[in-house]
């Protein structure tokens, strides 16, 4: 129920629930000597479950999922990766807490943030009337927004997106709404 990614032979973790909550730490393997860290200093914003994160453009993006409240989120924030990087490296003891940039909130609830890819990319969602989209955003940190750049082929929030190469992406499932999930699959070509 937490946000990961990968990146430098690093893999981040970020939120998550536990018996005392939802979460806001971020904790990170490093791979290659199977060293966890606990980063203080780069707590999120509020604690979220469910969310999503990707490493793009030098930053490392979070955001979406569920907050302590109960409430589907919209928003999301970003960190320059170096400030991860430098807390690994200094195993937090020397670094200031960090302060995550709040960015633009995402058009819709529930939508999936694509991993490692050269943007921020989400799929699907749902509007605050509950219905599903197939709206595919991308985010453009230059004009500071949004923009859609295309559609699935199925209206769905939650669907599990994963990239095959730079110019892919595996689309999967998803929840329909009145309890009914969809099990439709689709590969995308497009650029990432």
């Amino acid at each position: 129920q937490l946000g990961v990614a990968l990146e430098d032979n690093l893999l981040i973790t970020a939120g998550g629930m536990c018996a005392g909550g939802v979460l806001s730490t971020v904790e990170v393997l490093n791979t290659e000597s199977k060293q966890w860290y606990s980063l203080k200093s780069l707590q999120l914003p509020e604690a979220i479950y469910l969310c999503g994160i990707t490493i793009s453009g030098g930053y490392a993006y979070i955001g979406g999922g569920w907050n302590a409240a109960g409430k589907r989120s919209k928003s999301y924030w970003r960190l320059p990766w170096s400030a991860v990087q430098q807390s690994v490296q200094s195993r937090d003891s020397t670094s200031s807490p960090v302060t995550w940039e709040k960015i633009a909130d995402s058009p819709f609830e529930a939508s999936s943030l694509l991993p490692n890819s050269k943007l921020p990319i989400l799929f699907g969602g749902r509007k605050s009337d509950y219905k599903r989209r197939s709206d595919i955003f991308m985010y453009d940190p230059t004009q500071k927004r949004w923009t859609a750049v295309g559609n699935i082929s199925t209206e769905c929030s939650c669907p599990c997106v994963v990239p095959i190469n730079s110019n892919a992406v595996f689309v999967c499932g998803g929840y329909r709404g009145n309890n009914c999930c969809t099990n439709k699959t689709e590969l995308l070509t497009m650029c990432l």
